[in-house]
């Protein structure tokens, strides 16, 4: 027998109960919801049904821990539209088109380790975005293969530089059950404009999380409840024709520097079993 198993099983059945009792939840709202449930299969919006509720930021940060103070990079969810075997890329590495729409931006920073301060050398950056209308390219016909997508190492200094462009925000649930679920919660759909990163270095624990473009308008109402303050990068606009000249754009860009910061191995924490005290 999976213990594990059993005694979440066993506790999940026990709320469960306990909140239908409290609520007194009728027959017909019972029909409701696992017909809603059924529907969320048929399209396969579990994962967003799971981000929506807040479910994956919270076992997210029950994994990995939460605002670590700058000490450590905070991490974040994965989100579904990951690609694996994105190219790799010489720095700096471009990846977008050079007809991108949208505001072109160089972002640039450190990958070090979080327990020296030391830069790591050969760590891989593998980054991917949505474009200006918020499509990333697996849900765009028009844009082509891995567009937004790349992978590089860092040089001996640790040092990565992309260039890509400001992503825009986007909703997630695209009128299907989860959508609507929403829609009768008075909730909107939208994430805020942002950009994913896995970054891995051998000897340090790898690292999954997101940045988020200040000042959009759903940093405060984010759909899956993700955005970090640590997270959202301090952007600068350059608007001066000399500077835009010497980057050979015809229009202002925006810079923004981050470095990651990783942890070590040993400084990973356990997932406490239910009897231990664990939100699950």
């Amino acid at each position: 027998m999976d213990q594990r198993l059993s005694e979440v099983t066993t506790k999940l059945v026990q709320q469960l109960q306990l909140f239908m009792e409290e609520s007194r939840i009728t027959e017909t709202e019972l029909s409701k919801a696992l017909q809603l449930l059924t529907e969320v299969g048929q399209h396969n919006e579990f994962q967003l049904l799971s981000d929506v509720l807040g479910i994956s930021v919270l076992v997210d940060n029950i994994t990995h821990g939460v605002e670590s103070d700058g000490i450590v990079t905070d991490h974040n969810v994965l989100g579904p539209l990951y690609r694996e075997e994105a190219p790799f890329m010489e720095l700096p590495a471009v990846i977008c088109r050079e007809d991108e729409e949208g505001t072109p931006l160089y972002i640039s920073g450190q990958v070090i380790s979080a327990a020296t301060g030391a830069p790591l050398a050969n760590a891989i950056v593998d980054v991917w975005q949505a474009n200006e209308k918020g499509y990333y390219e697996n849900q765009d016909e028009d844009q082509p293969d891995f567009n937004l997508r790349g992978r590089m190492r860092t040089d001996e200094q640790g040092r990565y530089e992309i260039r890509t462009i400001v992503p825009g925000p986007y909703d997630i649930a695209k009128g299907g059950p989860v959508g609507r679920l929403l829609h009768a919660l008075g909730r909107h759909d939208w994430r805020p404009a942002h950009i994913h990163f896995k970054v891995s270095c051998e000897g340090h624990v790898p690292l999954t999380t997101m940045l988020f473009v200040p000042g959009d308008p759903y940093l405060g109402s984010d759909a899956i409840g993700a955005v970090k303050h640590s997270l959202i990068m301090n952007m600068e606009r350059h608007d001066d024709p000399e500077q835009i000249q010497e980057r050979g754009l015809n229009k202002p860009f925006c810079t923004c520097r981050y470095d990651f910061k990783l942890k070590q191995p040993q400084s990973v924490g356990k997932p406490k079993l239910a009897s231990e005290g664990s939100a699950l």
